[in-house]
Order: structure tokens, then sequence, then C-alpha cells
């Protein structure tokens, strides 16, 4: 069969895909992944068949996720993400997945939706942090209010109908150049196709984020999708160099993240880290950090897998990403979250509830005071490192994406 994966965002959006496709190529599955230009060397390097998508990421990391925006924001910046692109958008989404048998699609993939729906194409969502309705917790940008199971299904609907007013907006005239009805009022669809649930997978673990009691059996917590260790990858020398000149360091690193000032965010890590007297690997990530002298305690390295780097620092600073939380915790590591938006102040309150971190610390509230506290606490509370060890333990032992081919594989026949 040949799958068309649809994923728009940053790398760590690519990297679960490029776990399951490799799965699936051995399994004699044809893989194409489509996804923003940035990305068509990395995914062809990887091996796949690569579409292009009109869009740029850091535009989409800025815009939807930056410091902390609304979920009013969010979507009027969905629609100012889209409009100059639109059309070409749209060709892209349609070109990705003609001769496709299945569709595979990310959150904001979720165009590749209607082209199922022209297509008569089986399809299934993809999502990386709980974006369903449930009573036991509210949607990831909604405050966590004490109004029980009723307020919390409320936000998720609430989303729901805010990207139900963007679709219609967007999308109805080409849906209708297409043959197909418009999406009317007060309808998210999105859950449905051709009057069948969706299948969703989610790539997490149920050991992080078990699936609420209120779940039908359509939504599959696979396990987190980790790729085989690279085996072509050298680290640079003065990487070694410095990991074996002292004790264990901290792994900092952003991601993708572009909010806010990163001037100052790196004057606050190093301030931090000057308190600690701990010493650290700082990834560069989006940042911009030409011309700047660094401490020689603190080394800058560019990408380095983190199967291999995390296997050798003590603990890992970062923004709460699912695939930078996924990584640290299967590596067993204690983390502190430092979340900008989206779904990273949820897996920063994962970690802190699971016993693995210290209690998360939004962007806009950090200063060196409070980092270096989190930071005592993840290398000095022995309750820390003991359950991050352990949960790491476990996590090592789960396939994800052996459970998520099996799972598509028998929803398919």
């Amino acid at each position: 069969m040949n799958f068309s994966i649809i994923t728009i965002g940053s790398q760590g959006d690519i990297e679960p895909f490029i776990a399951l496709g490799r799965r699936l190529q051995r399994d004699g599955h044809g893989v194409r992944i489509a996804a923003f230009r940035q990305f068509e060397p990395y995914i062809k390097a990887e091996g796949f068949e690569y579409a292009p998508l009109a869009g740029d990421a850091v535009e989409v990391i800025r815009l939807l996720i930056g410091e902390q925006v609304s979920p009013f924001q969010y979507f009027r910046n969905l629609e100012k993400l889209l409009d100059p692109i639109k059309e070409q958008f749209l060709a892209d989404i349609q070109a990705a997945c003609n001769g496709a048998d299945v569709l595979l699609y990310s959150l904001l993939g979720s165009v590749a939706w209607h082209v199922a729906d022209k297509m008569g194409l089986p399809c299934f969502r993809v999502l990386f942090f709980p974006a369903d309705p449930t009573g036991e917790f509210p949607a990831m940008t909604a405050p966590e209010l004490p109004l029980g199971a009723a307020y919390n299904k409320l936000t998720f609907w609430g989303g729901d109908l805010l990207w139900s007013h963007v679709t219609r907006k967007l999308l109805n005239k080409w849906r209708t150049t297409m043959g197909l009805g418009k999406i009317p009022p007060f309808c998210f669809p999105y859950r449905y196709l051709h009057g069948h649930p969706v299948p969703t997978l989610y790539p997490f673990s149920s050991l992080v984020a078990p699936k609420p009691a209120d779940w039908d059996e359509n939504r599959y917590i696979c396990g987190y999708w980790f790729r085989e260790s690279r085996t072509n990858w050298q680290p640079d020398q003065k990487l070694i160099d410095f990991l074996s000149a002292g004790s264990k360091p901290i792994y900092v690193g952003f991601g993708s993240m572009v909010g806010g000032s990163f001037e100052q965010l790196l004057d606050i890590v190093i301030a931090s880290l000057r308190i600690t007297k701990q010493r650290a690997v700082l990834s560069i990530g989006w940042g911009n950090l030409a011309g700047r002298l660094l401490p020689e305690d603190i080394y800058l390295t560019g990408f380095a897998p983190h199967e291999w780097l995390f296997s050798r620092v003590a603990a890992v600073i970062h923004h709460g990403g699912a695939g930078t939380t996924a990584a640290g915790l299967r590596a067993g590591l204690p983390a502190v979250v430092v979340p900008f938006g989206g779904d990273q102040p949820y897996w920063g309150n994962r970690v802190y509830q699971l016993g693995v971190g210290p209690e998360p610390i939004s962007r806009k509230k950090l200063n060196a005071r409070n980092l270096a506290a989190a930071i005592s606490q993840a290398v000095g509370n022995p309750a820390i490192i003991r359950e991050a060890r352990e949960l790491g333990r476990k996590l090592q032992l789960e396939d994800g994406v052996g459970n998520a081919v099996k799972i598509m594989e028998q929803i398919l026949h």
C-alpha cells in the first residue's frame, strides 16, 4: 500500500513520522512525506519520497505557538498564515495525496481530511497531545479550573467551534470546486468521515498520559514513536572532549521556539547555570547566537541525536515539545520544562505530576533565580532522579511504532 503523510510544523513534528515510515517501508509499503520546503533535503536523505507544501515552518511556530498565543489569536494567525498561500497550499495538499491508498495527517495537516472525503480514502489522524474531548481535563489552551467534567468538555467544544468557523471561512469554496458540500455552521466533522469514525493515533505512552476513561475505542494511545539509532552519525570531537572534561552537563534546548528575545532567554540560562555551578550543552535550535561569546563551561552544539546525547547528560532543560519530552523521559532524565505555548504546558505539568521534574516555569515568568532552583531540584532531588530512571526503563520496553502499524493493519484489513 502507498501511505501519504501530511505533517505541518517543525522537525520535531516530522521525526515521529520518520520512525513510522521506516517501519512501513520495512513491511513493504510505499511512504511519501509532505512537509515544508525547509525539510526536503532531510526527508529525501532519510529515504522517503518528498512532497512540497507551501508555507514556512518558522512563521508557523512564531504565530501559532510563540509565547502563550491565545485560542482566538491562534485562529486569527492561522488565517493570516494561510491567506497569502491558500491556493498553492491546497493544490500541494491534493498533489501530496494523489496515488495514495491511505492518508495520515497531523493536526495542522487536517486539510487532508477534505481530500480523503473527495477521493474516498481511508485516513488516520495523528495527534501529539490529547485533543479529543474528555471530562478529565480541559483543552490544552484553556485554563485549568476546578469546575468539573462539564467545564472540561466545554473547553474542547469551544475549540471545535473555532476550528469549524475557520474551516468554513477558508475552505468551503475549495470544497465546492471539488464537488463536495460545504461544512455547515456549528459542525465539527473531522472526527468522522463517510459515516465512520476517523481512527486517531496518539504517539505517546499511556505511562505518561493515560487514556481518558471517556474516550472510545477509536482513539489509540500507541506509545512513543522512536526511530532506530542513527548508525552513520558521528559526533564532533570537540563535543566528545567537552563531555569527558568534567561532571555530566545539563542539556539545554528550546527546539524551534522563536517567540520573545532569545538573547534574554540565554542570559537567564547562563546566570542560572552560574548560580548552580553546572556545565551545559546548549542546542542552538532556531535561536540566533551569531557572535555570542559563551562561558567555557557551556558547549554550543548543532544537531546531535537525542538518543546519543541524552545518555551523556544529567538532566534536560527544554520547552516541553512532545518530541523532546519523549526523548528525555525515555532516557530516564529529570526534566526542567519552560513552556512557551501550545501543548507544552500540558507536557510540563505531566513531567511534574509524574515526579520526574520540578514544577514547570512558563517562559514569561522565567528568571535566573527560579530556573536555578528548578535545576537544583532536577539534579539534586533523589526522588526525582529515581522516578525518572524508573520511568525511562519502562518506556524503553515499549514499541509504539510497532503498535501503531498493527493498529493500522487491523483497521485497513
